[in-house]
């Protein structure tokens, strides 16, 4: 009716839509509850991979953490026992001086002894042939008198002798 609060429904017609949404609601319900379904499953498998990569995250972050101080620990101890070494060797080298010195001192002494015992047996000889000189012969110019104070053996004569000396 026009212009008035009352409609009028063809009651076939709207059974048939009660009937056609009997039918369509139950499917749209079950095709909702299966996306519905189907949604919950798709957050719980991207929150389970989530926290996955996550926990790989952490893992990989202790694990680069732990290398790093594994690394700078390592590196100290390098540092440290190159020192030592640089250490050690200057004292070493420093050990190899004094010890060195000592012996060249001692090496020093024992020629000076040697020099001094060389010394006194020219001194010794040139004492004991001074007498001899003035009772021997007239050397002729450039040569040198020789004349041993070792005996000489039978097989040796003077040259070989003098080139032992």
């Amino acid at each position: 009716m026009p212009f008035s609060p009352s409609l009028i429904v063809n009651s076939e017609e709207c059974l048939r839509l009660i009937d056609q949404m009997r039918i369509s609601i139950p499917s749209a319900i079950k095709e909702s509850e299966r996306m519905i379904t189907e949604r919950d499953r798709i957050l719980s498998d991207a929150q389970a991979r989530a926290e996955q990569i996550v926990a790989h995250a952490e893992q990989q972050a202790i694990q680069v953490v732990s290398e790093d101080e594994i690394t700078e620990r390592a590196r100290e101890e390098a540092e440290r026992i190159i020192a030592h070494g640089h250490a050690e060797a200057i004292r070493l080298v420093d050990e190899a001086e004094v010890y060195a010195l000592d012996v060249l001192y001692r090496l020093r002494d024992k020629l000076n002894n040697s020099l001094h015992q060389a010394e006194n047996g020219i001194q010794a000889i040139e004492a004991s042939q001074a007498p001899q000189e003035q009772d021997a012969p007239a050397e002729t110019e450039g040569e040198l008198a020789f004349s041993p104070a070792i005996p000489l053996d039978d097989d040796e004569d003077e040259d070989e002798l003098r080139e032992k000396l």
